[in-house]
């Protein structure tokens, strides 16, 4: 189980204020996580072969290459609000 002090050092990276029960609801659920963590650790993997260019485990993404993208008003053509060569969207945070 996680100690306070890591539990509190936690809530400050993350910027998180849990009290009461959602508090050690969270505790008890990430040191299951942290324990699941360190079991899969412990399985061996030696006989694994990388996946680094290797068969199956190859990317199968295209190579990067650059390539013309779309002009702005090619990319504004299908949007159905626009303004001063930009797409138009309603407020998503509310003044006041």
């Amino acid at each position: 189980m996680i100690s306070d002090n890591e539990l509190r050092n936690i809530e400050n990276l993350a910027r998180l204020r849990l009290d009461g029960p959602s508090r050690e609801k969270f505790r008890i659920q990430l040191s299951r996580i942290i324990e699941f963590v360190e079991k899969l650790r412990e399985v061996d993997t030696s006989a694994i072969r990388g996946e680094k260019g290797e068969g199956a485990g190859a990317s199968l993404l295209r190579e990067d290459e650059p390539r013309r993208g779309l002009s702005p008003e090619e990319a504004l053509a299908s949007s159905p609000r626009k303004e001063k060569g930009q797409f138009k969207i309603p407020p998503v945070i509310e003044e006041g």
